[in-house]
């Protein structure tokens, strides 16, 4: 192999795996035309770096200081606590590390915190970059950059935060989806918007819990009926709540980290979750969703899904009950063409083949 990527990103409780999912997505998609791929994570994220390693790359981990010492806030981005050093000294670090690695074609970075003056400092010879991002908050000095998200205006957001020639890849053709989701896909069969099995799942971490109040929503149903899968991630703090409410519950059966998880979604008659990288996951397999958003980003791509009819859209986890989740759920059961309709229109939007597009983009 002769070609070689460098991947810049974490992950964490906070952070959420959404980041470190799709780049290892990409690098998977980029391996199949013999590209090597390095991954260059913080060391706060080395309990991760397995996931890494088991996909066949190269992890090398930037050493963290002893104690955090963050961006000064007059310079601060939003994110910058998501970095326990200045951006200057994660530059310099990263730049050690691609001076060890040799000669690297593109430079991947998927991080909040990051932005023009990280990756100025990061500039060689020969050397492309490549941004992944969702917010459009911050510039960047980039010859491409990434936003797999269906936003209003997405055409124009990033207009003055890029240089003019960046060539833009935005919206959900480019989602960055492992290969079985569009082997699922092709496997699926018209749902017909009976719910009989449902899909909880909340991403990698889930930090407020929003696993168990769904759960919740569930019981305040008291129906027989329901079968429901439930997923959690390796980074979910309240693993063992969650496990002990499964355990009380009829027809519930918990997958930790599970490695189906398009296998589930294909099974699956409605979801409850949340916003990211499983929007375009469930898109993939027309699953009719309930959404809450657990995080600010998420909102802008909820509200212009719900707005498309591709998913129902409850506000902010921190605002809806389980209550509110058991009263949308039992309206979804007595309307069985809207739910389906749900699905259908999600199915329009992601058809699975993205990383390919991408690789095709960074490697025509």
């Amino acid at each position: 192999m002769d070609k070689v990527v460098v991947f810049r990103v974490d992950a964490s409780v906070e952070m959420g795996l959404g980041h470190l999912t799709r780049c290892l997505t990409l690098a998977n998609a980029l391996a199949g035309r013999e590209v090597r791929s390095y991954f260059l994570m913080r060391s706060h994220a080395a309990g991760l770096r397995h996931m890494v390693a088991r996909a066949g790359h190269a992890v090398r981990l930037l050493p963290d200081p002893a104690e955090p010492a963050p961006e000064p806030g007059d310079h601060a981005l939003p994110h910058a606590h998501w970095l326990p050093t200045t951006r200057q000294k994660d530059a310099e670090q990263t730049c050690s590390a691609l001076a060890e690695i040799g000669r690297v074609e593109w430079l991947i970075v998927d991080h909040y915190a990051l932005d023009i003056r990280w990756e100025r400092a990061c500039r060689r010879d020969g050397l492309r970059i490549l941004v992944i991002d969702d917010l459009a908050d911050r510039d960047h000095d980039c010859e491409m950059l990434l936003d797999q998200n269906l936003i209003f205006q997405m055409e124009v957001r990033y207009r003055d935060r890029v240089p003019a020639a960046c060539v833009q890849l935005l919206g959900p053709g480019y989602a960055l989806l492992r290969p079985e989701f569009a082997e699922q896909r092709a496997l699926l069969t018209p749902r017909n918007g009976e719910i009989s099995r449902i899909l909880i799942c909340f991403g990698g971490s889930d930090p407020t819990n929003e696993t168990a109040k769904a759960l919740t929503a569930i019981a305040i149903l008291a129906t027989s009926q329901l079968a429901v899968d439930v997923v959690i991630g390796p980074s979910n703090p309240n693993r063992d709540s969650v496990h002990a409410l499964c355990q009380q519950m009829p027809n519930v059966a918990l997958h930790p980290s599970a490695s189906n998880i398009a296998e589930l979604m294909r099974g699956a008659d409605l979801s409850i979750g949340a916003g990211g990288v499983m929007n375009w996951e469930r898109c993939c397999l027309g699953l009719p969703v309930l959404a809450l958003d657990i995080a600010k980003n998420q909102v802008p791509s909820l509200t212009r899904l719900a707005k498309e009819g591709a998913l129902v859209h409850l506000g902010s986890a921190a605002s809806v009950s389980a209550d509110d989740i058991a009263a949308a759920v039992k309206a979804l059961a007595a309307d069985r063409a809207r739910t389906r309709r749900l699905g259908e229109v999600a199915a329009t939007l992601v058809d699975g083949d993205g990383a390919e597009r991408v690789c095709r983009a960074i490697f025509p």
